[in-house]
């Protein structure tokens, strides 16, 4: 009896140092877990292109495609012959804009002493106001490129093309040099969160799909949780099968797109079930188990024997309903009952030690 208590103490603090959880099982709605292909798309509003709003020559890149970018941070350099006209011309109406103020402000002396017409007054405040006209004009065009007017102290023929919001390089559309028009796509961004699912499934499915259907998008070795948004008004025409779409809410870097994976969906008929965390499954002579707190044998005296050794933990047979995410639906553990959750593979693994064992004394 001794020795026994002194194993099980002993294989406690063990499993406590391999870092077991426990938790227990509870009861849930559970669906219908339903599985398909899905192909990773993006909607045409996530997709923009950065332009230049006046034509010239490309001299650089900045960036490279698939790097993530920053609204605001440069991406392309060019020279424009526009912009070097447009600056010169700014520069050149700021100095005519000293004269004419200069020669209004003496017309106004010289109308107060009675030495100046109405009308020569009129002209020169005409004239001004025609040249600061002008000037709002081409500092508008220059602050709509990304250049303060104000800070200019000598025309130029350089423009930073910049990022106009956050995402990832998807194309450089421009060979280096190029020279190119007004408003011609130099680089293509595309959102960072802008990543979408198109699910395919069968008509009757798609049509008695609930707003709320969970989906969980599998790609590679990476999970995604996914929102369903809407059914898509068209049949896939090669598969003749509704098009479910699903937002990826958990994707944290780009994904491959028109690349296929796994969806799974929780669908209706929702029963209450017991559910446990899939982490706790494990299978054991060709069934599922999960591994329960081991209870209390009669007579521990008569198990004495250094080669039966008493473990904190037992396995339990249970049938899996159905599994969905990170759950599990299972019969065979009554809502409330512990197990272990997690670590189940070094519990397994001193069970099979501890047989082992017994079968070889």
């Amino acid at each position: 009896m001794k020795k026994s208590l002194i194993f099980l103490l002993a294989s406690f603090l063990t499993l406590y140092a391999a870092g077991i959880e426990t938790d227990v099982a509870v009861q849930k709605r559970f669906g219908k877990t339903v599985r398909t292909n899905a192909k990773v798309v993006q909607l045409s509003n996530q997709r923009q292109e950065i332009v230049s709003r006046i034509g010239g020559h490309l001299e650089r890149y900045f960036v490279k495609p698939g790097a993530e970018v920053r609204r605001g941070d440069a991406v392309a350099k060019i020279k424009s012959l526009e912009l070097s006209r447009m600056s010169a011309e700014y520069l050149a109406l700021k100095t005519k804009r000293r004269s004419a103020k200069e020669r209004l402000e003496s017309t106004r002396r010289l109308y107060a002493k009675g030495l100046a017409s109405r009308q020569d007054l009129n002209r020169e405040e005409m004239a001004l106001a025609s040249i600061d006209a002008s000037l709002n004009t081409l500092a508008s065009q220059l602050h709509s490129l990304g250049i303060d007017a104000k800070k200019l102290t000598k025309a130029t023929d350089t423009l930073v093309i910049r990022a106009h919001m956050d995402g990832r390089i998807e194309k450089l559309n421009l060979p280096l040099h190029a020279n190119f028009t007004a408003e011609t796509p130099i680089v293509s961004l595309v959102q960072k969160s802008g990543y979408y699912a198109i699910a395919y499934l069968n008509i009757e499915d798609a049509l008695h799909a609930p707003k709320g259907v969970k989906g969980r998008f599998t790609l590679g070795d990476e999970s995604f949780a996914c929102r369903y948004l809407y059914l898509m008004p068209g049949v896939d025409e090669e598969t003749q099968r509704a098009q479910m779409l699903f937002w990826v809410e958990s994707a944290k870097k780009p994904l491959l797109l028109n690349a296929y994976g796994e969806m799974r969906l929780q669908m209706p008929p929702y029963k209450t079930q017991t559910v446990v965390k899939r982490t706790g499954l494990t299978m054991l002579e060709g069934e599922w188990v999960l591994f329960v707190p081991a209870k209390e044998k009669e007579h521990e005296e008569e198990e004495e024997h250094e080669h039966h050794k008493a473990l904190p933990y037992e396995p339990r047979v249970v049938e899996v309903l159905g599994t969905f995410g990170e759950e599990a639906a299972v019969r065979g553990i009554a809502p409330g009952e512990a197990y272990v959750s997690d670590g189940v593979w070094f519990v397994k693994s001193m069970l099979l030690k501890s047989e082992l064992g017994e079968h070889g004394h």
